[in-house]
């Protein structure tokens, strides 16, 4: 199981490494998107694993302890746009712009500066 701090350190890489792309093409728009989707995924891991000593393999039971517990409540929405961006970026013909990952980040942003303080 990884710990919280592996969480915090790949989310960190995670972040490190989409700032490095530019939104110049659909395929760095995309996987940026997905990035940015990861990075708050292991900040949502790095939570549970500090304040419920567990850790998440489904992406819907994770979903189900953001919409429930009362911390992660607060960056539902955030969470859930970037999943959804994520999501879409991966696996459909969605073509995303700057204006998106532009939102994106200010979702991930959210999702940080909300659960970074309770590490």
């Amino acid at each position: 199981m990884p710990t919280k701090d592996e969480h915090v350190k790949k989310a960190d890489e995670n972040e490190k490494l989409a700032a490095t792309m530019q939104p110049s093409n659909q395929a760095s728009i995309n996987w940026k998107l997905v990035i940015l989707f990861y990075t708050a995924l292991h900040y949502v891991e790095a939570y549970l694993a500090k304040q419920m000593n567990f850790h998440l393999r489904s992406h819907t039971t994770r979903d189900g302890w953001i919409t429930k517990e009362a911390n992660l409540r607060k960056v539902r929405t955030e969470y859930f746009h970037l999943k959804f961006f994520g999501y879409n970026a991966r696996y459909e013909a969605d073509s995303f712009t700057a204006k998106e990952v532009a939102e994106a980040l200010t979702y991930l942003t959210k999702v940080k500066a909300t659960i970074q303080p309770l590490l």
